[in-house]
């Protein structure tokens, strides 16, 4: 699998991880919603061009929150950009980790966005 396969294959969790919706995503990479909607439901192929924009705006976002993006950092090294450093027992473990806590993450980022507003 290569990177945008894998990058699609994650993507929900990627996002969820970044603690954006998916219209914040698709307003950061200038795309719909429904786009990133179908993306993530692999009804669309993630393509080149997206997979690059994707990546600048995650970039981005480290740079910005270094303290705030750690669990980010950390699912894409072991889902994305270095898998092979990791036994797939431990991948696996993560993985179902995660996918309990980005949605709880995700909505407790949103409510902090709405307090300071």
């Amino acid at each position: 699998m290569n990177e945008i396969e894998k990058l699609q294959e994650h993507l929900l969790l990627i996002r969820r991880a970044a603690g954006w919706t998916a219209e914040e995503l698709g307003d950061r990479i200038g795309v719909t919603r429904q786009t990133i909607n179908n993306l993530e439901a692999k009804r669309n192929k993630l393509n080149k061009t997206q997979y690059i924009a994707i990546r600048a705006v995650l970039d981005a976002e480290m740079a910005a929150s270094p303290d705030d993006t750690e669990m980010l950092k950390y699912l894409l090294d072991v889902f994305i950009d270095n898998p092979d450093k990791y036994e797939a027992k431990d991948r696996e473990e993560l993985l179902a980790k995660a996918n309990m806590l980005t949605p709880f993450l995700q909505e407790l980022q949103v409510e902090l966005q709405c307090q300071k507003n």
